[in-house]
């Protein structure tokens, strides 16, 4: 089975998106920060991250640096936001995110 870390601040979003995904049979994890964010990552590597960018403690943005530095750059992250600042999904691309999605989705 499939493991997706999710890392988020807002436990609405962590609850809608693990219904959905548990519901196609993926096994999900949930961190409401950065750093246990990090912490799972580390300890039980996902398959997929999808990443807040804007997190208590530590950014998104910091999470995927992170990520990399510890040699956990092959598990693909994809940068989620309500956020409507410019640059982000361009400083998403640059840290090779295999994507981007904007909150409140379908």
């Amino acid at each position: 089975m499939k493991k997706i870390l999710i890392v988020d601040d807002d436990p609405n979003i962590i609850t809608a998106l693990t219904v959905r995904l548990e519901a196609a049979r993926y096994e999900v994890l949930s961190a409401p920060d950065g750093f246990k964010g990090l912490q799972a990552a580390v300890t039980s590597p996902p398959d997929l991250i999808l990443l807040d960018v804007c997190l208590p403690a530590v950014i998104g943005f910091a999470v995927a640096q992170q990520l990399q530095v510890l040699g956990l750059e092959r598990i693909p992250v994809i940068f989620i936001t309500a956020s409507k600042k410019e640059g982000l999904r361009a400083a998403a691309k640059d840290l090779g995110a295999a994507g981007y999605l904007d909150k409140h989705y379908e």
